[in-house]
């Protein structure tokens, strides 16, 4: 079945479905007055098919006009009777591979796609680890998603439209490419991990001047009003005081007083942090103002009162959070597809002699002056 049919075939079955529910609720209605909407659409099926018809043949001439666009690009090489756009660790990317994007995307960007996911697929191999890593990070995902969705279910929204929402960012549409949303982010992940610990002597010193990376903890007793604490709120207070006045540690107060149920068991560690940090300003102008092994005096926040300890922090505390790595990513622009470009480089990218397409997306990525 050629893909102008399909397309056809689509629409044509949306339209019927569509007049077929209107059919059916004028029909079911009990009310006096009929639903507008669908009595309208009965009442202009003939627009209404001419419309769809309509956008049916822009998504066509749509697809064709892109077809033409890039055919002076692509490389002539075939392997078993399909032209090859580009060629990445011994892997071949096919044309027909190629306008399967096209559905979603124009431009050099559909090439993107194709050869992004190529490089981080062949620069990360798929051991057992990670597979356990994918599988861990599959259920965390779902466990986020479904929580999202159970709590913002009053406006609206469902599982579905969270994931599909989520899946988007990294250019998929569907909720069943999950898994190869997945697998993506964790390989993603352990590439720019690994280029960023083998480079770390370049990157890391400015980043730690600039931004001030650091592990926290902090003890919180939380109050409705900080500014008018009640009796008891102030005797919870001055108890955690006390308790540290006579000797306790800050890791046991933070376990036996501190008001943060997500953190007090972990010794009140709340993890990575920096100049960036989506802190209130209270908390974070004091807690950047610690040196490793300090302690803040009490400051306020709209959560009531905290005190806070910097946790030992060198370079190599600051690795055991995947913040840590996203944050270094962040503070350098063009820093992913510098990556990408890096690991395509040691798969011995080939564009097939096809310099054009080479120039495209070598400017598309920002490395046209790499080498």
């Amino acid at each position: 079945m050629s893909a102008e049919y399909q397309i056809l075939s689509v629409y044509a079955g949306v339209f019927v479905a569509v007049m077929i529910v209107a059919y059916a609720v004028v029909k079911l209605s009990k009310a006096k007055k009929k639903p507008k909407l669908a009595q309208s659409l009965l009442d202009h099926w003939f627009p209404a098919f001419a419309a769809v018809a309509f956008v049916a043949m822009v998504h066509l001439f749509a697809r064709e006009m892109t077809k033409d666009l890039f055919k002076d690009l692509l490389p002539s090489k075939q392997v078993g009777g399909k032209d090859i756009v580009f060629e990445v660790g011994g892997k071949d990317i096919t044309t027909d591979e190629f306008y399967d994007e096209l559905y979603s995307y124009y431009g050099d960007y559909a090439i993107y796609v194709n050869l992004k996911r190529a490089i981080i697929d062949l620069s990360v191999p798929t051991t057992d680890a990670l597979k356990e890593s994918i599988k861990t990070k599959k259920a965390e995902t779902v466990a986020y998603w479904q929580d999202l969705a159970t709590s913002y279910a009053q406006y609206g929204y469902t599982y579905e439209s969270i994931a599909e929402y989520f899946l988007s960012q990294y250019d998929y549409f569907s909720v069943d490419d999950i898994d190869k949303f997945i697998t993506e982010m964790v390989k993603t992940d352990e590439m720019n991990f690994a280029y960023l610990d083998e480079n770390m002597d370049e990157y890391f010193p400015a980043f730690q001047t600039s931004k001030k990376p650091r592990v926290v903890a902090h003890i919180l007793i939380a109050m409705d009003d900080p500014t008018k604490p009640t009796e008891a709120e102030a005797a919870r207070l001055q108890a955690v005081k006390d308790a540290i006045a006579g000797g306790m540690s800050f890791e046991d107060a933070a376990k036996e007083y501190s008001e943060d149920s997500q953190t007090n068991q972990d010794n009140g560690l709340l993890g990575y942090m920096d100049k960036d940090t989506s802190y209130q300003t209270n908390f974070l102008n004091a807690a950047l103002a610690l040196e490793e092994g300090q302690t803040s005096a009490w400051i306020t926040t709209s959560y009531g009162y905290h005190l806070i300890k910097m946790m030992p922090s060198s370079l190599d505390d600051l690795k055991e959070y995947d913040e840590f790595y996203y944050a270094l990513l962040a503070s350098n622009t063009g820093m992913s597809n510098k990556i990408l470009w890096a690991n395509a480089l040691k798969l011995n990218i080939d564009f097939g002699g096809n310099a054009e397409l080479e120039a495209a997306i070598k400017k598309y990525m920002g490395v046209e002056d790499e080498e």
